[in-house]
């Protein structure tokens, strides 16, 4: 990546490619869902500089999955088919 970021995953979605993020608690400040500084520097700086959006899944949201694969799958293709969507 030229901004020098590493980044979880990279897919390509319908030709687009698309950076995912797995966003821990680290991530985000005190016990809240407002994501810390640092990473919303990293989300704008991957899309500017890279040229490539990145989509994030909060640790709550796949928490919330459990342990059922399916879910997981559907969750991460509705995240993926979102980006194609809205550009």
């Amino acid at each position: 990546m030229g901004s020098g970021y590493r980044i979880d995953a990279i897919v390509e979605v319908n030709g687009k490619v698309v950076a995912v993020e797995v966003d821990g608690p680290s991530h985000f400040i005190g016990e809240g869902r407002s994501p810390t500084g640092s990473k919303i520097l990293k989300r704008r700086q991957v899309s500017l500089v890279d040229g490539i959006e990145l989509v994030s899944v909060p640790y709550w949201e796949w928490n919330k999955l459990g342990e059922d694969r399916k879910k997981k799958q559907d969750y991460l293709r509705k995240k993926l088919s979102l980006t194609t969507v809205e550009s």
